[in-house]
């Protein structure tokens, strides 16, 4: 896998105990909700490697280009970790870009409230005077997403800034891989083209709710090929609560090194069980 750069509800169908997943929830066309969620949208720009060093001014300062998204009226942002921090470097900068419904651009300045690389979501934060209005993007429940829904994806890939691409969701329950090693679970892919450039882009459902952040993709020549991969928004719910409160994420570890148990492996050690896991190290 190769680094790029929410779901359902119950309707109200006047029928008692009936549920329907996101697909049936009213369903936007990708230029309704491209129209609706594109200005919750921003650019994102990260600057590594300016300002003052330990002997002067830094120079050869390098850059990178993401994508993110609103979620709060008050200027929070989530995006992906590896925007903005990679190699154990934090952006010395970032600045976020939107587009309003007219097509004019505004770029300001954001701080990072925290970074989670074992599930790569990050969340920023802007001064809501200078963004002007802001528009949140409505955050869906990615436990409920099913194979075979309507999505898109709306990011600012290879720089061609503020794209819709539009596809299904292709699978769920994938495993990623973290920036930091770390597996995040229950990953969502789509074959809605993902490039570099759309990493902390929202990829949103035909209802209009963010499902999932645009995380990476798997690609033999380094292109999109219909095989792009999502942070379920259910974690980075999660996360961004963390990153608020602390800045930081805790996560429960088991202090072992575990082998799965097969028949051969069992035999082989002689041990009463044929499955499960042996404790190799503590």
């Amino acid at each position: 896998a190769q680094d790029d750069g929410d779901s359902s509800g119950v309707g109200g169908s006047g029928q008692t105990g009936s549920s329907e997943t996101s697909a049936s929830v009213g369903t936007l066309t990708p230029a309704q909700i491209y129209e609706r969620s594109s200005s919750g949208v921003v650019e994102v720009l990260a600057t590594f490697g300016s300002g003052e060093g330990l002997f002067g001014p830094q120079s050869g300062s390098a850059q990178a280009l993401g994508s993110g998204f609103v979620v709060s009226d008050d200027g929070y942002i989530l995006t992906n970790a590896h925007v903005v921090e990679g190699d154990g470097r934090r952006a010395d900068a970032v600045t976020v870009t939107f587009k309003d419904p007219d097509g004019q651009s505004s770029a300001i300045d954001a701080t990072i409230v925290g970074v989670d690389q074992g599930s790569d979501v990050a969340l920023l934060k802007v001064d809501p005077k200078k963004a002007g209005t802001l528009q949140p993007l409505e955050l869906g429940d990615s436990d409920a997403v099913k194979v075979g829904e309507p999505v898109v994806a709306i990011g600012n890939p290879l720089g061609y800034d503020f794209t819709l691409t539009e596809g299904i969701v292709s699978a769920v329950d994938r495993s990623l891989e973290a920036p930091n090693g770390m597996i995040i679970s229950n990953g969502i892919q789509t074959d809605a083209a993902i490039n570099e450039g759309n990493s902390g882009g929202p990829l949103i459902d035909s209802s209009g709710r963010v499902i999932g952040i645009n995380e990476q993709i798997a690609s033999q020549s380094g292109g999109n090929q219909g095989l792009g991969f999502a942070v379920p928004i259910n974690t980075a719910i999660d996360v961004m609560g963390q990153l608020k409160d602390d800045g930081r994420v805790s996560y429960a570890w088991l202090g072992i090194q575990g082998q799965t148990i097969a028949a051969a492996v069992a035999e082989a050690l002689g041990l009463p069980a044929v499955d499960g896991v042996l404790v190799v190290d503590v």
